[in-house]
């Protein structure tokens, strides 16, 4: 009689999670760019040199990036509210979701890092660092994606003081989608480099252009301190 065959499992894709990706956070949070060896933690910061300074400098490599990026789950996408509360996709059209981190807290105490140099070499603002009721998020703009002309700084969030935008995706991945501020003279084509940090006082009116083409995604978050007398 001929062996009767064994029956082989097929095992089925299964979408890689939060838990399962965070190894990557792990491999990849050694060896942000350093530009100065003597100063391990930290980075060359450029300046627009006007009255509210906008800094910015190149702060994860592209592997950093994409680790980031990968750490999404698509359930946990929900669409961004505006400063006033609520959802208006005629001012503000994004997904969003806290962003993740390590059992070490990376990237947010890189992050925390970069923010405390910029705040040192140019603010001197009374800052005491993130809030967990206001985390960064990692933000998703897709075709259409924008948000009008605001500030980081209201009611329901008067006591932050700096904001921050890490750029994840390549500028060639997108078209539109560039960061813009009231009254100042930027270097856009910088700011649209991946894994460029741009810092600016919370109170600085910027936006968001629509984004015409490709998907952009990003980090963007708030230091915290006292409120603004």
């Amino acid at each position: 009689m001929p062996k009767a065959k064994k029956k082989t499992k097929t095992k089925s894709a299964k979408k890689p999670t939060r838990k399962k990706t965070q190894e990557q956070l792990d491999k990849i949070s050694c060896g942000s760019p350093k530009v100065n060896p003597t100063q391990p933690n930290q980075v060359s910061l450029q300046a627009n040199n006007q009255f509210c300074s906008i800094l910015h400098a190149t702060f994860f490599d592209s592997k950093q990036c994409d680790a980031i990026t990968n750490q999404a789950v698509e359930e946990l996408w929900m669409s961004g509210e505006t400063i006033g509360g609520g959802v208006n996709k005629k001012v503000r059209h994004v997904e969003q979701q806290v962003l993740p981190i390590n059992d070490k807290g990376w990237p947010l105490t890189r992050i925390l890092e970069l923010a405390k140099q910029a705040n040192n070499a140019r603010y001197k603002f009374d800052m005491a660092g993130f809030l967990d009721v206001d985390a960064p998020m990692l933000m998703r703009y897709e075709k259409g994606g924008h948000y009008d002309w605001h500030v980081d700084t209201g009611n329901a969030v008067c006591h932050r003081k700096l904001s921050f935008t890490i750029q994840l995706s390549d500028s060639k991945d997108y078209e539109g989608g560039d960061i813009e501020f009231i009254g100042s003279k930027v270097d856009a084509k910088a700011f649209r480099q991946k894994g460029v940090c741009i810092i600016y006082p919370s109170f600085l009116p910027h936006r968001i252009t629509k984004v015409t083409k490709g998907v952009r995604h990003a980090i963007v978050g708030w230091i915290h301190g006292p409120t603004f007398k």
